[in-house]
């Protein structure tokens, strides 16, 4: 996991650090604390060597804990998720933080480093997508506007869709994450972004995910065709805006740890050389 870490990242700012950014010769006016005797020694000439500046990359990974969420295996598959980017974050000796999104708003869990706290996160994030949220922490009531400096990276973990299975509210999101280095994970199954087509009129399980009930719906070959078109095309129109913004989306549909780490780790594989 330690090969998807951010802190592979190089930063674009000069400063005190480790990797050198270039060398120069001496001027009048540069520190003479600046020159590096070995390099000068090798070159026959005062040379001062410009450095890559340290800076601490901070992170927060968002689980959606709205009623859509919790309908069919998409609470594991959100679990996998947030466990892996957690995991990341830990080997990698990131900051990093676990909130949650609800009806209510946003509650963080707080920024933290090391051992304790990503053994903690694990804690409320296993209790949060067992259901078992009554018994974890409320957590600091935030807005996504303010909870992370500027150009930290926010990891999303969502279907995007409201309610009444609409998308329109990535809109407001989007203007809301401007400032941040917004990771999108979309998680929507087969029943969301398209639809199962049946050979001829079947029982197809549905779930209400205002109440949580599970019922059989009678669904003909027809209707299951009409459906898959409306999903495919909010499921695209939802792309469509990620790619206007530039923004590179991750897309879940299917519960299992070992498929979630390998679509994770190659997507901030191919993330970081297109950066490059």
């Amino acid at each position: 996991m330690v090969s998807i870490n951010p802190g592979e990242w190089t930063s674009p700012y000069e400063g005190k650090g480790f990797e050198p950014l270039g060398y120069r010769d001496y001027e009048i006016g540069d520190n003479p604390r600046l020159i590096h005797l070995p390099t000068s020694a090798r070159r026959g000439a005062a040379t001062i060597v410009e450095r890559v500046a340290l800076r601490d990359f901070k992170m927060m990974i968002v689980v959606d804990l709205s009623s859509s969420m919790c309908v069919r295996s998409k609470p594991i598959i959100q679990h996998e998720a947030a466990a892996v980017m957690l995991y990341a974050a830990w080997q990698a000796e990131t900051t990093f933080a676990l909130a949650i999104i609800s009806e209510q708003g946003v509650r963080s869990f707080g920024l933290g480093i090391g051992s304790k706290h990503f053994y903690r996160s694990y804690r409320l994030l296993w209790n949060l997508c067992a259901g078992e949220a009554r018994s974890a922490p409320k957590g600091s009531a935030v807005h996504l506007r303010r909870c992370l400096p500027p150009n930290a990276m926010l990891v999303y973990c969502s279907d995007f869709l409201d309610a009444r299975g609409d998308s329109a509210i990535v809109d407001k999101l989007l203007r809301t994450v401007s400032r941040y280095d917004f990771v999108p994970i979309i998680i929507q199954d087969e029943l969301e972004y398209s639809f199962p087509s049946p050979r001829q009129a079947s029982l197809i399980a549905m779930s209400d995910p205002q109440s949580g009930v599970s019922e059989d719906v009678w669904v003909s070959r027809r209707s299951a065709r009409r459906i898959a078109s409306l999903h495919e095309s909010r499921f695209a129109a939802l792309v469509e805006r990620f790619r206007k913004l530039d923004i590179k989306h991750l897309h879940l549909e299917k519960p299992g740890v070992d498929t979630t780490r390998a679509v994770i780790n190659d997507f901030f594989r191919r993330r970081r050389r297109q950066s490059t």
